[in-house]
């Protein structure tokens, strides 16, 4: 018990470095690949989806990509900070803001970004085009391909986890992962879509954690 007490009297680590080259080196590299996949992979995997989709792959992508929504994410977030003030966990009570806030300042990203970059989604019409009917606002969400939301928000909730519970990190980024998966198998999103997602993504919850003006929380980084 006094162990217990000890640990949660030393001071908490921050969730992210003054400068965590590591982090934004992935970001980085993760946009500089965007290119190389609209110009050679996108056109093939677009074509390609249709012929290993199945009813129940469909089942399994539907529910998996779920996790990857903006409301869900910020729904657990919003959990953790809830339970963390009601069970008296003030780390669980920083994760939650921090997760939340990042889940915020990555759909904001998202959304600027799909609507100045206008590109049509794989079944929509001029599919794969960048800047169709340029200002998409209000176009339809056939014209908001670019990067994909779910992945966006998706990224930014693992990062803030992996942070806190660096123990977990592999099972935050694995399930982030597999929703950018699920929104290509649903062709709702091309590979360069979801790559772009989870470089902005990482880059939210990096920056979230770095000038946030909520207390820091034990974590390693």
């Amino acid at each position: 018990m006094q162990s217990r007490l000890q640990d949660r009297s030393r001071p908490p680590e921050p969730l992210a470095r003054l400068f965590d080259s590591k982090v934004l080196g992935y970001a980085a590299a993760l946009f500089v690949v965007v290119p190389f996949l609209v110009l050679y992979i996108d056109g093939s995997v677009a074509t390609f989806i249709p012929s290993v989709q199945s009813e129940w792959g469909w089942k399994v992508a539907s529910a998996i990509t779920i996790m990857g929504s903006g409301l869900t994410d910020a729904a657990i977030a919003g959990a953790l900070l809830v339970v963390g003030l009601k069970a008296g966990r003030p780390r669980e009570a920083v994760v939650g803001r921090l997760g939340l806030l990042a889940v915020i300042v990555g759909s904001l990203s998202a959304q600027i970004l799909k609507n100045l970059f206008c590109r049509s989604r794989p079944l929509a019409e001029k599919s794969g085009q960048f800047f169709v009917d340029f200002p998409c606002l209000g176009k339809g969400s056939g014209f908001i391909s670019f990067p994909s939301g779910h992945s966006v928000t998706a990224f930014a909730l693992a990062f803030v986890l992996s942070r806190a519970y660096p123990r977990y990190a592999f099972l935050f980024y694995g399930l982030a992962g597999l929703v950018a998966l699920s929104r290509v198998y649903l062709a709702r999103h091309f590979p360069s879509d979801v790559v772009a997602g989870a470089a902005i993504g990482l880059l939210a919850g990096w920056i979230t954690c770095r000038f946030s003006v909520f207390s820091p929380v034990h974590g390693r980084t």
